[in-house]
Order: C-alpha cells, then structure tokens, then sequence
C-alpha cells in the first residue's frame, strides 16, 4: 500500500553474507563498526546543516545511506535518501527536522539487527 513505512531490516543481504561462507561473527563485527559509525555521522551531519553546509553534508549523507542498504537497514536508509534531497534543493529546516528523527531511527536499526541476528 503506498505510504506505507518501509520494513525496517530485511536480513536478506547480511544472510547472503553468511550463505556464502562468512565467518558468523562478521555480522556481529558489522554491527560493531555501524555502532561506531553513526553516532559519528550524525554529529557530523548536525553540525553541517546548523551551518547549512551541503558540501559537507551530502557526502555524509551518501555514504550513511550506503553502509545502511549494504546492511538492509531499509527505514532508516530510506530517510538518509530523504535528507539527500531534502539537502540537494538546500530545504534547511526540513533537512533538520528530518535529522532530528534519525537517533530513534538509528535505536530501531540496531535492535532489529540484535533481534534479527542474536549470535551476533
């Protein structure tokens, strides 16, 4: 149904990993690195847009949205591509409201991949 919010993780991509032979604690050592990632990310997005600085901003942005659909972090990557427009046609108080929802998002994330992937 359009609208509807996207799944927040399809375990798909982080399984094919492990169908193809990675080493089980891979998936643990993946969330470790987005663990550490993150929260990096997003203050480095904050202080971008306080300044409203999109060359600094969406390359941040980019890569964020990257490493979140490489993990099938799809809601939480999907607005990563949300705040990539909002931040192409320069919509600054959007692009921060939008940021502002992006730590619950990212809580969201993490839990599902513990859920997801409890040996992890």
């Amino acid at each position: 149904m359009p609208g509807d919010p996207l799944p927040v993780i399809d375990p798909q991509p982080l399984r094919d990993l492990l169908d193809m032979g990675a080493e089980p604690g891979l998936v643990g050592e993946l969330i470790g690195l987005l663990e550490g990632d993150v929260p990096v990310r997003l203050a480095f997005l904050r202080t971008a847009l306080a300044a409203s600085d999109r060359e600094a901003a969406l390359p941040q942005a980019h890569q964020l949205k990257g490493a979140l659909g490489t993990m099938g972090l799809q809601r939480f990557a999907g607005l990563v591509q949300q705040l990539e427009g909002l931040l192409r046609e320069a919509q600054w108080e959007e692009a921060r409201r939008l940021l502002d929802t992006f730590p619950v998002a990212y809580e969201e994330a993490l839990a599902a991949l513990r859920s997801t992937f409890p040996e992890a």
